[in-house]
C-alpha cells in the first residue's frame, strides 16, 4: 500500500511538473537589453569558478572602498589572481587599468553603479517607500510579500534598539498603506479565510547585541523583551510576523526562543506567526515533530517556512575547521529528497504546522502540489515562498495555477545588503543550481523532474 501511495504521488508529481514546465513558455530576450546583459554576466561568470569566486570577493569589499584608485586597484588585484582564466582581451585590458584620472574614476564610478543595479535586482529599494513600490507591483501579478529589512551584525544595543524601531516603523508603514488596497482573494484568503496582507520577516540576533547559545535563558529573557512590542504591533496592526532562522548555531536558541514568546498568556492564541525551518540539516525532521507536539499543546497553530538553506559552504567548513560532525548534508539530492519528506510531514500536520514551502525547484514544487492533491486538501492550504528577483516566470505560472505564492522581499542600503547580495548570486550560480540547471544549460526537462533518490540509487549502482 505504501508504494502504491509512492507511486500515486510520483505520477502526480510528474503531471504537475510537466504542467509548469509547459506554461513557462520561453519568452524571447531583447538583445542587448538589461536582462540580456544580466544574462551575459550571469553566463560569464558560472563559466569558471576562479573567476566567480574573483568577481563576488570584489562585489563584497566594493562598499568598503571609498576612494577611485582603491576600487580599480582591487579590480586589478582580484582579477589579477584569475588571470590564467579570463579571456585573452580582458588579461590585456588589466594590464591597462586606469590607476587615477578622469579614465579612473570612471571606471570606478561604471563598476560601482554596475554591482549598485545588480544589487537591486535581488534587494527591493534602499528604504520604506521604494520597497512599498515594488510590493504595489508583485500584487498587481497576484504576489503576495514577506518584507525584511537588511542590516549589519547588531554589536551594540545602540544597534538592537535601532534594529527594534526599524521593525515597528516598518509594521507600522505597510499596515497603514497595504491594508486600505484593494484585495486580492489568491494571496487576501487560504482555506481558513482571510489572512494578514502585511508579513515582515524578524532575525532575533539583530535585537540583542550579545545572542549568545551559550547563554540560551538569559538570550531568551533579553530578546523577548524586545520582540514582544513587535508582536504586540503585528497584533494590532493584523500583520504576519516570521521569525527568520540563521546559522546552525543559532538554530536550538532561535526555535527556544520562539516557543517561550508564543506560550506567553498574550500570544498564546495569535495564529500568525512562524518561522523558518532549514531542510539541509539532518536533525530538522526531529525539529519539526518536536515543533508540531509544542503547537498541539499550546492550542494554536504556526506557520513553518521551509527552506533548503542559504549556509551550506559556511557550515561545512566551519565543522571541517573545528573536528565536529557537519550539520548539513553532505550532497545536493540528499537534501532535495530530504525537502521532499519534510514537505510530507507538514502536509499532513497541517493542523497545527501551516506549510510555507520556499523553494524555486520546479521538482520540489511540483513534489508539493502532488502530495496536497493526494491528501485532498482544499485549495490555498499551503503556500509557496521566493526570493525577490529570481525565477520571475515560475512564480507567474504558479499563479496561474491558482497557487499563493508569496516573495520574500529584502529592502535597504546597499552596504548592509551586500553580504545578502552575495548569498544569492551563490545560490544564482551554484554549480547544482535549479535555476542554472534550467534556465540557462537547458537541462531536460525529465532530469530536473527526477525523484532525488533515484541519484543515490545510481550512485550505490556505480562501480
Amino acid at each position: 500500500m505504501k508504494s502504491d501511495l509512492a507511486a500515486d504521488v510520483e505520477q502526480r508529481t510528474a503531471s504537475f511538473g510537466r504542467e509548469i514546465f509547459a506554461r513557462l513558455g520561453h519568452t524571447p530576450m531583447v538583445p542587448f537589453g538589461p536582462a540580456w546583459w544580466d544574462e551575459r554576466l550571469m553566463e560569464w561568470s558560472m563559466a569558471d569558478e576562479a573567476i566567480k569566486l574573483q568577481l563576488f570577493r570584489f562585489v563584497d569589499v566594493l562598499p568598503l572602498l571609498r576612494t577611485p584608485e582603491t576600487i580599480v586597484r582591487h579590480l586589478r588585484e582580484y582579477f589579477g589572481e584569475a588571470r590564467e582564466h579570463l579571456p585573452g582581451w580582458l588579461t590585456l585590458a588589466l594590464r591597462y587599468l586606469p590607476r587615477g584620472g578622469l579614465l579612473g574614476k570612471w571606471l570606478a564610478a561604471t563598476a560601482y553603479r554596475s554591482a549598485e543595479r545588480l544589487a537591486r535586482k535581488f534587494i527591493a529599494g534602499s528604504n520604506l517607500e521604494e520597497a512599498l513600490d515594488s510590493i504595489a507591483l508583485q500584487r498587481r501579478r497576484s504576489l503576495a510579500f514577506t518584507v525584511d529589512r537588511l542590516g549589519e551584525a547588531t554589536i551594540t544595543e545602540a544597534e538592537a534598539e535601532r534594529a527594534q524601531a526599524d521593525y515597528l516603523e516598518l509594521i507600522d508603514g505597510l499596515s497603514g498603506e497595504v491594508n486600505a488596497w484593494k484585495g486580492v482573494d489568491l494571496i487576501d484568503r487560504d482555506d481558513m479565510g482571510p489572512i494578514p496582507r502585511v508579513n515582515v520577516s524578524v532575525k532575533l540576533s539583530a535585537l540583542y547585541s550579545q545572542f549568545d547559545p551559550i547563554d540560551p535563558d538569559g538570550t531568551s529573557r533579553a530578546v523577548r523583551v524586545r520582540l514582544r512590542p513587535i508582536l504586540h504591533a503585528a497584533r494590532q496592526r493584523s500583520a504576519f510576523v516570521n521569525i527568520d532562522m540563521e546559522q546552525h548555531s543559532y538554530k536550538d536558541l532561535t526555535l527556544q526562543i520562539f516557543r517561550e514568546v508564543l506560550d506567553e498568556a498574550s500570544f498564546r492564541d495569535w495564529p500568525h506567526v512562524g518561522i523558518a525551518i532549514q531542510a539541509y540539516l539532518r536533525d530538522t525532521a526531529h525539529d519539526l515533530e518536536e515543533l508540531a507536539g509544542w503547537a498541539q499543546r499550546r492550542g494554536t497553530p504556526v506557520t513553518v517556512r521551509l527552506v533548503k538553506g542559504a549556509y551550506w559552504d559556511y557550515e561545512t567548513i566551519v565543522s571541517v575547521q573545528n573536528g565536529w560532525p557537519n550539520p548539513v548534508w553532505s550532497h545536493k539530492w540528499e537534501t532535495d529528497a530530504n525537502y521532499e519528506r519534510l514537505t510530507d510531514f507538514l502536509l499532513r500536520n497541517r493542523r497545527w504546522l501551516r506549510p510555507a514551502l520556499a523553494s524555486h525547484n520546479v521538482r520540489s514544487l511540483a513534489h508539493a502540489l502532488a502530495v496536497a492533491q493526494t491528501l485532498r486538501l482544499p485549495p490555498g492550504s499551503l503556500e509557496i515562498q521566493m526570493l525577490y528577483g529570481m525565477a520571475e516566470p515560475i512564480k507567474d505560472t504558479l499563479v496561474s495555477l491558482n497557487q499563493r505564492v508569496r516573495v520574500y522581499t529584502p529592502y535597504g542600503q546597499l552596504l548592509p545588503g551586500m553580504a545578502y547580495l552575495v548569498r544569492r548570486l551563490l545560490e544564482n550560480t551554484a554549480n547544482e543550481s535549479f535555476l542554472r540547471a534550467s534556465f540557462t544549460e537547458h537541462v531536460p526537462e525529465a532530469l530536473l523532474l527526477r525523484n532525488p533518490l533515484e541519484f543515490d540509487r545510481d550512485r550505490r549502482m556505480t562501480p
